[in-house]
């Protein structure tokens, strides 16, 4: 019997280290990103939720997390699949910069593309993204071709792809995007609105899609009614040019 208390004294003491050891990896310090240094992964985001976390920072809870390790685990897996393809990753998780040399303060917006690769025997180098998710879209989301743009424009590339992958199969998608000026030009704009809106320290007004809302960590401080989101519309003439048929 004593033999028994024993054991299950030394079982619970190894569940406790595995769960500890589980949460451990998965803890993540809050972020308050600086003032002037934008990030092309959230400039499509509402841009009142953008204000807050560069005011209040945004604490990461161990399920969002959680998510963004799944992220990167299906990240290395779709550069690994495209290595043993015909295709030539030419480089991983390559760093960009984009320059707007603004005053009083200068505007920068720094990122990392997930993957800039050719076809092998051919010149013509895109940008891949990767992208988990839990449903396959039937076109590629709007932020995420946004997002993208960044990475077109400061790599010099004329298209890429972004390349969806369900999170429950491990099916995927793939959508050709084309750079388009106009949707640059617009999000540059957006940055700037950004930069200037939290130089003045004055609260820009809330511009989220309806399912933002839903997931926002500031929609308490949020002065739009629940349910009332004003949608942020993209020009359907430019969006529609930059997915390649």
């Amino acid at each position: 019997m004593s033999e028994n208390v024993g054991s299950d004294g030394f079982l619970e003491e190894a569940l406790k280290r595995i769960g500890e050891a589980i949460s451990n990896s998965l803890k993540r310090e809050a972020e308050k990103p600086t003032f002037g240094v934008y990030r092309p992964s959230l400039i499509s985001a509402c841009i009142l939720r953008q204000w807050f976390i560069y005011k209040k920072g945004l604490a990461i809870s161990e399920e969002k997390a959680g998510i963004f390790k799944i992220g990167e685990l299906f990240h290395n897996f779709l550069e690994n699949a495209l290595k043993t393809s015909q295709i030539e990753v030419l480089a991983v998780e390559v760093p960009i910069q984009i320059l707007l040399p603004l005053q009083p303060a200068p505007l920068w917006i720094n990122g990392k593309a997930d993957a800039l690769i050719r076809v092998k025997g051919e010149g013509e180098k895109y940008v891949a993204e990767f992208k988990s998710i839990r449903r396959l879209p039937e076109q590629p989301l709007r932020h995420h071709v946004e997002q993208l743009h960044f990475y077109l424009a400061a790599l010099n590339c004329q298209a890429g792809f972004i390349i969806y992958l369900e999170k429950s199969a491990l099916r995927h998608s793939v959508f050709p995007v084309k750079f388009e000026q106009a949707v640059f030009n617009a999000l540059i704009d957006r940055a700037q609105r950004l930069h200037k809106a939290l130089i003045d320290n004055e609260k820009p007004e809330p511009d989220a899609q309806s399912w933002e809302c839903r997931f926002c960590e500031f929609k308490n401080e949020c002065k739009k009614e629940a349910g009332q989101a004003h949608d942020r519309k993209p020009c359907r003439h430019c969006f529609a040019k930059v997915v390649a048929d």
